[in-house]
């Protein structure tokens, strides 16, 4: 690692490690505990990680019910070849219809995976359609109005890809994929689940996105004074990450079932 980079870096975190918890506080270890808390008690059913590639969530890697099968669905054959943990893996494009019965999944969940999609809406129809009533879907993703959404959108894909490995290089190979972020803000992602039949059972907004420049402490700094403001604020649209959980309702003998 360079000079440059390190003094950049031992002044970014001079000052992260200053700003309040609550404003830094990643959201991942409460996506871990959500998808826990939806499927430890499962005794059987179908697990569907979109978007698998070699990283489940810690909180699927113990021990489950030998009648709970976890299947890996990812577009790439190569990242799923790299999941060891999941039971099946599904090579598909999640933006088509997906390759399940209706009404045979109990939980769906995505990791950074939906401002990747072109599609979301036949992504939240397909997950609506394959989902047993009750059945439950956990979403982590960044919001498309942050400062490095617009910026990954401006940038080409290339340099884009470059710039996140030079920041990042122990991550070399998960960030820097073409994103989209088609209705990645909280309102447009609320309406495009309950339009699908979902409704919202619980939602979290961060608004810190200044680990992505702690290579460059001027920017990082700017940066960090804008997040600290829109948390201030409360600017829900410029929330630069989004956890949300939806669930498919269960259909009762006077309520009709929606037509597709």
């Amino acid at each position: 690692m360079g000079l440059f980079k390190r003094i950049n870096l031992a002044l970014s975190r001079r000052i992260h490690w200053r700003l309040p918890n609550a404003l830094t506080e990643p959201l991942f270890p409460e996506y871990e505990r959500l998808i826990w808390q939806y499927t430890s008690g499962l005794e059987n059913g179908v697990i569907v990680d979109v978007g698998a590639g070699y990283l489940l969530p810690d909180s699927l890697k113990c021990e489950r019910s030998p009648d709970v099968t976890l299947i890996g669905m990812d577009i790439l054959p190569s990242s799923l070849e790299k999941n060891t943990d999941i039971d099946a893996a599904v090579i598909a494009d999640a933006c088509k219809p997906w390759p399940f019965e209706d009404n045979s999944i109990d939980v769906v969940f995505s990791r950074s995976v939906m401002e990747h999609l072109y599609d979301n809406e036949t992504f939240v129809s397909e997950m609506h359609r394959t989902l047993k009533p009750g059945g439950i879907c956990i979403h982590v993703l960044p919001g498309k109005h942050a400062p490095f959404s617009i910026l990954n959108r401006l940038l080409p894909n290339k340099v884009t890809k470059m710039l996140v490995e030079w920041a990042f290089p122990e991550r070399k190979g998960e960030l820097g994929f073409v994103a989209y972020y088609h209705h990645c803000s909280p309102p447009a992602l609320q309406r495009l689940f309950e339009r699908n039949g979902f409704s919202i059972e619980y939602e979290r907004l961060r608004y810190y996105q200044s680990a992505y420049y702690v290579s460059v402490f001027p920017v990082f700094l700017l940066s960090a004074g804008y997040d600290w403001l829109m948390w201030k604020l409360g600017t829900i649209r410029l929330a630069s990450q989004i956890l949300i959980v939806a669930k498919k309702p269960v259909i009762t003998e006077n309520q009709p079932e929606r037509v597709e």
